[in-house]
């Protein structure tokens, strides 16, 4: 099985999301005795993320309490990024014309869209947060 790993840099750049931007704050810096140490402080939708039960109910699951199967299995790869463009919606239609979904398949939708991400040459903001294609 191929490993892909979807998560984004993380830093003071990176987008916001909700509520607040990553803060770093050194309490000791350059020290002495050759160690640093600093504060991190961001809210809990900062970058890339994934939402428990416990985030929309009180008595959901939290990320723990996740089956590994859940976040590591065998998916279905469509790439997309021929037919969509800024507020497009893409249909079931055109991924399963493109690749067979099977049940149980983890589904990643290629848009293209990760070329305006905030740490490429390429970036757009208001692409990549706001004018991305999304599913009916």
């Amino acid at each position: 099985m191929k490993i892909i790993d979807l998560t984004i840099p993380l830093g003071i750049a990176t987008p916001p999301g909700h509520l607040r931007a990553l803060q770093v704050k050194y309490f000791k810096r350059l020290a002495p005795n050759g160690a640093n140490g600093q504060v991190v402080t961001h809210s809990n939708h900062l970058g890339t993320h994934l939402d428990g039960e416990i985030h929309f109910f009180t008595a959901g699951k939290d990320i723990a309490q996740l089956n590994m199967d859940y976040l590591v299995h065998e998916a279905a790869v469509v790439d997309l990024s021929d037919a969509v463009g800024d507020y497009d919606v893409y249909t079931s239609k055109m991924v399963e014309d493109r690749v067979e979904v099977k049940e149980g398949d983890i589904l990643v939708i290629h848009t293209g869209y990760h070329h305006f991400g905030w740490d490429m040459p390429t970036a757009d903001e208001i692409r990549y947060m706001v004018k991305h294609p999304g599913g009916s």
